[in-house]
């Protein structure tokens, strides 16, 4: 730690690699696109430094590689703002869309973003029937087995979604190769429905239905999910649930943009 001055002011705690990985923040979001030379020629740091900096940042999710092997935004910025010219968080702008969904459905809604490998519930409204699903703000999930967090893999492009679950599997999260074979056609499903599904797979007696949320450069940044308790859960159902979140995303993306 170092305490330059700053400005003309008095010293202040500092430490050099927060100061970096947020001015790189900066950079991120002012320039959507990237490159270790940059970022390195930004910071005034090593190329391996910056190399390592925007490794941190994506493996956070605050950053993904783009073909041409740069770094651009990645879906945890959806967690920070969705623009500068929108003047409020994501949250401001999907809430009142969760509360027209819960109105017309009186089931629980989320609002959910992924970082890496873990999908994040923003947000919740809740049902007010008795029998519900209760809040479930700030609880962490495995991405690929919440509806929230595959709706957000399945916009993901091929070189993203192979350094996050790579074809040989991921033993921490008890995945094999066949396991991961399942998740892309999972995901490929996905693609072509527009809409992610989780039936018990995180709590038992909960199903999930969900579908995904683009920012402005037509990414997916975020999704929206309803929990219904599985008593209630019925092909009919999902296709009503279905219809509902899909007006709910296209009014919620039009504001996005």
């Amino acid at each position: 730690m170092s305490s330059p001055e700053r400005n003309g002011g008095p010293e202040v705690a500092y430490l050099e690699s927060v100061d970096n990985a947020l001015r790189l923040l900066v950079l991120l979001a002012r320039q959507g696109d990237v490159g270790v030379t940059a970022a390195a020629s930004e910071l005034g740091v090593a190329p391996s430094t910056a190399h390592r900096l925007l490794s941190t940042l994506r493996y956070r999710g605050f950053a993904v590689q783009a073909s041409g092997r740069g770094y651009q935004p990645g879906p945890a910025f959806a967690s920070l703002s969705v623009g500068e010219s929108r003047g409020g968080g994501l949250e401001a702008v999907v809430l009142p869309h969760l509360e027209r969904i819960r109105e017309q459905l009186d089931e629980t809604c989320h609002l959910m973003v992924c970082s890496g490998r873990e999908a994040r519930i923003l947000a919740t409204v809740e049902a007010r029937q008795p029998l519900r699903v209760g809040s479930r703000t700030g609880a962490v999930f495995p991405a690929h087995l919440v509806s929230g967090g595959v709706v957000v893999l399945a916009g993901l492009g091929a070189a993203e979604l192979d350094e996050l679950y790579p074809p040989e599997g991921v033993p921490e999260l008890d995945l094999d190769a066949a396991g991961v074979k399942r998740l892309h056609r999972e995901l490929r499903t996905i693609q072509q429905r527009g809409y992610g599904l989780n039936v018990g797979r995180t709590e038992r007696g909960i199903a999930g239905i969900a579908t995904a949320l683009r920012g402005a450069d037509g990414r997916v940044v975020a999704a929206m999910s309803v929990s219904v308790p599985t008593i209630r859960y019925s092909a009919a159902r999902v296709r009503e649930i279905v219809r509902v979140l899909h007006l709910a995303r296209d009014a919620a993306n039009a504001e996005l943009r």
